[in-house]
């Protein structure tokens, strides 16, 4: 995620607006109360850490789940990706999806140069039992119209799932919501569920779903009644994130959040209840871009966030 921000930060950017819906988790092995993890992805909230550490605040924290670090995995001989493995696997923690490993926005050379990256990754993350990749849709761009852009992200994203497909792997797509984002390029594109459902369409790969943001659905004005067409296994990964108060619905920004039921904007009591009655058994993790949280230590910042998740969890009466 932190490639968003500097993507994002890359051009002038006007403000960004958020959303609220309620999600679920996947659930812990034994765990009979609920199927939805909670998971802990360090980036997203300000933690630098190995993948070591990154265990061990999961440990300390009772996180469910945890991102890859791909490429201290590619590093670690098999004696200590053995370790690891088992270490997850006596505290019940599974592993998230991964972050796409190339930028399919830019020129075709780089993208095909990416592709060997991905197919890489793939190999790696095979050893690890993760279920598959993540990546979000940039709501503009300076140079391509919409139908340029789109077309573009079908062919691309088409050559990517077929890849991760043949590893027996998932990609899951994010729209982005705030309606401040619209400003910074000439040209819109996806912010809407309904427009990304257009393009996994025309995608048509049986691998490509959806990533769900809280933030993004109330920025975009979704209610639940929006998300009914989903079944469990078209959701790859799900984000609890509240919106900053002193701001309206159109006048949140995109890298200004708060952690879930912060400023109480955002109920996502229905969302997780709706991820709970539909059976998902993924994963949700917080994403707030968040100031304060980013001054927090690592410990203070997993605790926090964790506090967080679970409270939404409870509220919903799912935890």
């Amino acid at each position: 995620m932190s490639s968003r921000r500097a993507f994002i930060k890359s051009s002038s950017i006007a403000s960004i607006g958020l959303i609220s819906l309620n999600q679920n988790l996947y659930s812990l092995p034994g765990n009979s109360n609920r199927k939805i993890r909670i998971s802990l992805n360090p980036g997203a909230v300000g933690i630098n850490c190995s993948a070591r550490e990154l265990l061990e605040l999961a440990i300390k924290y009772n996180f469910d789940s945890i991102v890859p670090f791909v490429s201290e995995f590619q590093e670690m001989d098999q004696e200590g990706i053995d370790n690891y493995i088992e270490k997850m696997r006596e505290n019940r923690i599974s592993f998230d999806v991964s972050g796409l490993p190339l930028q399919f926005r830019t020129n075709k050379n780089q993208f095909d140069k990416g592709l060997i990256t991905l197919n890489n990754h793939c190999k790696v993350l095979n050893k690890l039992n993760v279920k598959g990749f993540n990546t979000w849709i940039m709501p503009t761009n300076n140079e391509l119209t919409y139908l340029k852009n789109f077309k573009i992200h079908q062919e691309r994203l088409k050559e990517c799932a077929k890849i991760i497909g043949d590893h027996g792997m998932k990609l899951g797509l994010e729209f982005v919501g705030p309606k401040t984002l619209m400003s910074r390029d000439q040209f819109s594109f996806i912010r809407t569920i309904n427009e990304l459902r257009e393009l996994i369409v025309a995608i048509d790969e049986k691998n490509v779903g959806y990533q769900l943001d809280a933030f993004h659905l109330y920025c975009a004005n979704h209610s639940v009644e929006d998300l009914k067409f989903l079944k469990k296994e078209d959701i790859i990964m799900c984000q609890l994130n509240d919106a900053v108060l002193g701001r309206s619905r159109d006048e949140q920004l995109d890298l200004e959040r708060e952690l879930p039921g912060k400023s109480g904007l955002i109920d996502t009591s229905p969302f997780l209840n709706f991820l709970n009655n539909i059976g998902y058994e993924g994963t949700v993790s917080a994403e707030p871009f968040n100031k304060e949280l980013n001054r927090m230590n690592n410990e203070d910042a997993a605790k926090a966030t964790y506090n967080a998740m679970k409270s939404s969890f409870e509220n919903a009466g799912i935890f």
